[in-house]
């Protein structure tokens, strides 16, 4: 009789873990997971990758290395974590995120050990061959993902909390960094910077993060037989949500990259320049919590509309910096915007993508759009090149936004009742 009554009970166990039990799905059944995530957030993001240039201010200070060389390691980092994106997308979907993020654990030891004990340029590359996979496979999709599918009733809140946390980190460790480094030099902060990544996600990993498959039970699953990625990536939807992820990845690093030369064009201090770059992080944290609010009241679609039209008004005000209200403005509407931005489109990927391969398919659209992000800035710098300005580049920042700003405004918001979800072009 027990035997017979096993594969029911291994059913109901598996139902039970691939979708939300009825009545949950708010961040406080989910709270664990969230803070996990705010904690990943603060360490990998805010003091693994957003203070990267902490350090290659001080390699170049104290050794003859050129900042060539290590802008390519920085650089060769950024395209293996790109490139590695999609497949830790496979490794969501078939093993759920535990899997992922400890190879990706490992893999940011091997990386930190060697930034410890590197006596040569290529030795930073190389270093970062392994970095660069293993933030991806930690701190970037698999907790996306989990969140997006075990907190569905307040998705975007959840998400702008995690997001607030890479704002705070790194506002609070490069300094504390720069600290560490000044004082034990740049292999203490990177002893100390690496004992912090490494360590963070193993109690995640132990106590906060889900186990095993993750399948949102509310988002779009595929009818009629299984169809192949390509196929996948021609469904309704899709090329929608690509462009809002793509055209603001492309204009966003951009202006990263270009923002502090720009202003210091117009004639403001370098200092200026660079706390103005700052105070868009800053902000940013905040519009990642208000547009997380404003997703979940309001509606993730709505929300995102909003959010590329502030930045269209901002990159507007930008062409009228050199005066310290316009560029008091941009800063704020930019920062907003560009928070909000990062709380609301994995809850709209949720109901576009196939749920059966939600992780692949939300990694390959977050590839193209850091492929994206890594083309804008080289653009950029040729139209400047070109033309001894960045007016030129300026508009096309505009008009990326302003297209993105027209996809978000013909798409079609997801309705619960229906029983298959998904946002669609017109």
């Amino acid at each position: 009789m027990s035997q017979r009554n096993a594969p029911r009970r291994h059913e109901e166990h598996e139902e039970r873990t691939l979708h939300p039990r009825p009545g949950s799905g708010g961040i406080r059944d989910a709270l664990p997971l969230v803070i996990a995530g705010f904690a990943i957030s603060f360490i990998l993001v805010g003091g693994g990758i957003d203070t990267v240039s902490v350090f290659v201010n001080a390699i170049t200070k104290a050794t003859d290395w050129s900042r060539s060389g290590m802008s390519l390691g920085v650089s060769v980092g950024a395209v293996m974590a790109a490139l590695s994106t999609p497949f830790v997308g496979l490794l969501v979907d078939h093993y759920g995120v535990r899997v992922p993020m400890t190879v990706g654990v490992l893999l940011l030891a091997v990386g930190f050990l060697i930034l410890v004990g590197m006596r040569e340029p290529w030795h930073f590359v190389a270093a970062n061959v392994a970095l660069g996979p293993g933030f991806a496979a930690c701190a970037l999709l698999p907790i996306t993902v989990a969140v997006t599918i075990r907190i569905p009733e307040r998705t975007t809140l959840a998400l702008g909390i995690i997001g607030a946390g890479s704002s705070a980190g790194a506002l609070a460790l490069a300094p504390a960094l720069q600290a560490i480094t000044e004082t034990f030099g740049w292999r203490g902060g990177y002893m100390a910077l690496g004992t912090a990544v490494v360590l963070t996600p193993l109690p995640c990993l132990l106590f906060a993060l889900p186990r095993g498959r993750l399948r949102p039970a509310t988002a779009r699953t595929q009818r009629g037989g299984e169809l192949r990625l390509a196929q996948e990536l021609r469904q309704p939807g899709v090329a929608p949500l690509a462009a809002v992820m793509i055209l603001p990845g492309l204009v966003g690093f951009s202006i990263s990259v270009h923002l502090v030369p720009y202003l210091a064009g117009l004639g403001h201090p370098g200092a200026v320049a660079a706390a103005a770059l700052g105070a868009t992080i800053g902000i940013s944290a905040i519009g990642k919590i208000g547009g997380g609010f404003a997703g979940d009241r309001f509606g993730p679609l709505p929300t995102l509309r909003c959010a590329l039209l502030l930045d269209v008004i901002a990159l507007l005000l930008l062409q009228y910096a050199a005066g310290a209200a316009a560029l008091s403005a941009f800063v704020i509407l930019y920062g907003l915007a560009l928070g909000a931005q990062i709380a609301v489109i994995p809850a709209i990927a949720v109901t576009v993508l196939n749920a059966e391969r939600f992780g692949t398919l939300f990694g390959m659209l977050q590839l193209a759009a850091m492929l994206a992000s890594a083309i804008g800035p080289i653009s950029s710098g040729v139209i400047y090149d070109k033309t001894g300005q960045y007016t030129w580049a300026i508009v096309v920042w505009v008009v990326a936004m302003a297209a993105a700003a027209a996809i978000a405004w013909w798409m079609r918001a997801a309705h619960d009742s229906a029983p298959a979800q998904q946002i669609a072009s017109l």
